[in-house]
């Protein structure tokens, strides 16, 4: 409260010093003043009463009696310094004392006239020596008296009342702060005591009161603080009566929580270790029926080699398609499951994306061809096709979508459009949709639809089949590229699936040829009446360098051959239902009799004997729709360079076939716990006359090695006592187990043991079920190398097992089964690999110095994207063995392989120079 008491103290005493000094200055001021007055009053007096006196001395010119009367004055008058007399001409009559004062600043001398009324002109002429003074309004002046008094009587009284008005001035203001003081403490002690009282019941002492001891407002304040108190008081106990009842209440309600934490985590866990069996028993049901599965696609495929008759070809087609369906399902719900626990890794490759499309949705053409739909592939050429990402799941969301726009139509056309919705320089956005004109999708199911094991009432009710999982894959892969996925539907008006995903750009290929270069200026015709189709067409001869002449009308066709317009090629377009409509068919046959140009058709249909009827009918080739942009490139150099200089023989060069017993003397290991597995891998190796040597676990292929001579071992990772993964670790520390080719089987399509395997003593794996042509490409890469490209890789890829010595720098046949029997293409290839490969080998060199693996793979990879059309097989394989060293980030294997690689650049530059 000492600021409260300090105001109370600088309100009481301002006014009073203010008022005390402003009154103690205007006294002081008033009374000097006075003195100042009286002095020259006095003064004024003196000098006035001594002229009276003076007149008679004057007149008489008496100067005894002057000095006596000045004398007598001094004498009665101690203050007078001095007298001067002076007569009316102003001569000196008298003069005593001094003229001069202590203090200069004050005037101390006064003076006098000595006039008279009465007429004295008798007087002075009896002096006739003087002159006779001459009166002024009605005066005589006579002359003057000078006075001066001494100030120092009247200073010392200034000092004096200076000095007592101070004293009572300082006396005042003590008084006055006396006051002020008392009543400061008067008016704050209550205030103290109500702070003190606040602060008390701020500490808690809730029974604080005050006193009420003064009047007016400050009683009327501690009657409030003391009713305010009780009021405190009351709610404080409530409160403390509240919060206890509170505190009860949450401590209950903890416990039930800790309880419910209990439980959720005994519910947590018991998740996990669902979450774990179900992996597990996913993992152990791909196993446990791919394994049968592997028997019985094993086994069909062998019952196919023997005699049948059609019927029974029918019945083992569709055995392989139901046992295919099944693994599809298979598959779905192993991606499920790993879309489910977060374990799917996309791949982030260089793919093309024109190539992976057309693959997907080719692969789907014979079922829209059995129900007569058109299916259009329509990538617009702004698309850009070298992209990085994951190929594998792209098509695999393309597979599902026009697979299901298939199943749900049964008439019209399925269309799949890419375009780009947005484009930066190192990045595309992709929109990617599917159109149908099938039963279409109400709208409140077009998002249950999305959820796994759900079909949909009105797909449930319209067809059968199917696990209901393929459009929630869709949606969570689309998801884990960073898309989105819609539809938009209604019934019986189609429906149209679109989704979007960023993918990164890539660089093209270094040796990609501009085939506009190949193709442009030729005059060839389109044909198509369908106008999707027709754009769909216009784009990819676009790409191919063709601005061809459309037309979509057969009879507009007919009309421009009979007036004798002849194209170089005519590219002839019929639909399924169209070529089941005699009309339309009778139309075609006249357009292929009237033209003198070769016929490409390309026609809605898989069905062979369509193809066989379309070229009896005089067409130069048919091709089932929808065609992909090779194939079609191909079959346009094929025609229009029929007349070529190439051999005959160079045209139906195939890779070099085996005799049958080509594995005679070669002893087989087969470890496999599956009696069925290890009938089919002895009946497949046995129709090549191999020597097989059977196992049933790990430990008794390990005693087999041991036993005798085994040129190659196939061993099943999951066995009884001893697994794959122990046997093969236990052959390879036998002294002729080192370099025993070891190849895994496995059936755990999850990919549990695949890094398992790349890092364990396995030379190579396949994955259940097995196809033989996979076998045995596998078997040839390491025992039979000569044999090697008589066996095609169920992707398309031949075996690259062969060594560098037997390897051709230069594979000619091979060049024209890639250029489509074109020799100037083939060179022309060959011309620009030559242009980059010094370049791009001495930027593979500095990326080897500098360990970067990422780059160094991508670089190796773009490389490989230029010899891959180029037919240099030593140098390719040389390429695919440095960048397997790259991949598993080898550094010695990858100096070493570096060399390789540089050592067959130079047999191909050699090669080259001398061919030229």
């Amino acid at each position: 409260m000492r600021n409260i008491r300090q105001q109370i103290l600088f309100i009481a005493l301002l006014p009073a010093l203010l008022l005390i000094a402003v009154l103690s200055v205007y006294l002081l001021l008033t009374r000097l003043e006075d003195l100042e007055q009286q002095f020259y009053a006095r003064g004024k007096v003196l000098a006035g009463q001594l002229a009276t006196a003076s007149i008679n001395g004057v007149l008489s010119n008496k100067h005894n009696t002057l000095a006596m009367l000045a004398e007598e004055t001094r004498h009665l008058h101690p203050d007078i310094l001095g007298i001067k007399v002076l007569d009316s001409h102003g001569l000196v009559l008298l003069q005593t004392g001094e003229d001069s004062t202590p203090e200069p600043s004050i005037d101390n001398l006064f003076e006098a006239t000595i006039t008279t009324a009465y007429d004295l002109q008798g007087i002075y002429h009896y002096f006739p020596d003087q002159p006779v003074p001459q009166p002024e309004n009605g005066h005589l002046e006579l002359g003057k008296v000078l006075l001066w008094l001494d100030p120092a009587p009247m200073l010392g009284k200034k000092r004096d009342i200076i000095a007592t008005t101070l004293v009572l001035t300082l006396l005042g203001l003590l008084l006055t702060a006396l006051l002020a003081l008392f009543l400061s403490k008067r008016l704050a002690k209550p205030l103290e005591e109500l702070t003190r009282a606040a602060r008390n019941l701020r500490k808690g002492k809730l029974d604080t009161r005050v006193k009420i001891d003064a009047s007016g407002e400050i009683g009327e304040l501690q009657a409030a603080f003391n009713e305010m108190a009780d009021e405190i008081s009351i709610a404080s106990e409530n409160l403390h009566a509240q919060v206890d009842q509170a505190t009860i209440e949450l401590q209950e309600s903890m416990e039930i929580l800790e309880i419910r934490n209990v439980e959720l985590d005994l519910a947590r866990k018991r998740a996990v270790e669902a979450s774990r069996i179900k992996s597990e028993f996913l993992a152990n049901m791909s196993h446990e029926i791919r394994t049968p599965m592997n028997g019985i696609l094993g086994f069909t495929n062998l019952l196919r080699n023997t005699r049948l008759d059609r019927t029974q070809t029918e019945y083992l087609d569709t055995i392989k398609i139901s046992a295919n369906n099944l693994l599809m399902i298979i598959n779905d719900i192993l991606d499920l499951s790993k879309l489910e626990a977060g374990k799917l890794v996309l791949e982030n490759r260089s793919f093309s994306l024109r190539q992976c499309l057309h693959n997907a949705i080719s692969l789907l053409a014979p079922m829209a061809h059995q129900k007569q739909l058109e299916l259009i592939p329509l990538i617009y050429n702004d698309v850009p096709d070298y992209l990085q990402g994951d190929p594998t799941r792209i098509a695999q969301i393309i597979t599902n979508l026009v697979n299901n726009a298939i199943k749900f139509t049964d008439e019209g056309e399925v269309v799949l459009r890419v375009m780009v919705e947005a484009e930066s320089e190192t990045k595309v956005v992709l929109k990617v949709a599917v159109t149908d004109t099938g039963i279409g999708i109400p709208e409140e199911e077009q998002t249950e639809i999305f959820s796994a094991f759900s079909q949909g009432k009105t797909y449930s009710a319209k067809t059968t089949g199917g696990t209901g999982l393929g459009l929630n894959i869709c949606k969570r892969l689309v998801e884990a590229m960073h898309g989105s996925i819609s539809v938009h539907s209604s019934p019986n008006n189609g429906s149209c699936f679109e989704f979007h995903i960023e993918l990164r750009k890539d660089a093209p290929p270094v040796a990609a040829i501009d085939s506009s270069s190949l193709l442009s200026g030729r005059n060839i015709w389109v044909v198509e009446p369908n106008p999707i189709y027709q754009i769909a067409l216009r784009n990819m001869l676009s790409d191919l360098g063709v601005a061809g002449h459309e037309y979509s009308s057969y009879q507009h066709v007919i009309e421009a051959l009979k007036q004798s317009e002849t194209p170089e090629l005519i590219i002839l377009a019929v639909a399924a239902r169209e070529f089941a409509d005699e009309a339309v068919a009778e139309k075609i046959e006249i357009i292929i009799e009237y033209s003198t140009a070769p016929v490409l058709v390309l026609l809605g249909s898989s069905a062979q004997e369509d193809t066989n009827h379309v070229l009896d009918l005089g067409a130069a080739r048919c091709l089932s729709k929808p065609i992909k942009p090779g194939v079609l490139a191909q079959a346009i150099n094929d025609v229009l360079l029929s007349d070529s200089d190439i051999e005959e023989s160079d045209l139906a060069a195939h890779p070099p076939s085996h005799p049958a017993n080509w594995l005679a003397g070669t002893r087989v290991l087969v470890a496999d716990d599956n009696a069925i597995n290890r009938k089919l891998m002895e009946s497949l190796l046995h129709n090549h006359a191999a020597t097989v040597i059977c196992a049933e676990d790990g430990r008794q292929a390990v005693e087999a090695v041991k036993a005798g001579e085994i040129d190659i071992a196939l061993i099943d990772i999951h066995m009884p006592i001893l697994n794959g993964f122990g046997a093969a670790e236990q052959i390879r520390q036998l002294p002729h187990g080192k370099n025993l080719p070891l190849v895994a089987m496995t059936a755990d399509a999850m990919g549990r043991n695949r890094t398992e395997i790349k890092h364990s003593g396995f030379s190579a794996h396949l994955i259940k079920p097995i196809e033989e042509e996979e076998l045995l490409s596998t078997i040839a890469g390491f025992l039979h190398k000569e044999f090697s490209d008589a066996f095609v890789h169920p992707h398309g890829q031949q075996s690259t097992h062969r060594s560098r010595q037997e390897l051709p720098v230069y594979d000619r046949h091979q060049a024209m089964r890639i250029t489509g029997n074109s020799p100037n293409i083939a060179a022309t290839m060959l011309n620009q690999l030559m242009d980059i490969l010094p370049s791009s080998m001495d930027e593979i060199s500095r990326l080897v110095g500098e360990k970067d693996w990422q780059a160094l793979w991508q670089s190796i990879h773009k490389l490989q994207g230029a010899v891959a059309v180029c037919a240099v097989p030593a140098f390719s394989a040389a390429l695919n063995r440095l960048q397997l060293a790259v991949q598993n980030e080898n550094a010695d294997a990858t100096e070493s392989e570096l060399k390789e690689a540089r050592s067959e650049m130079q047999r191909l530059i050699h090669y080259h120079a001398e061919a030229q």
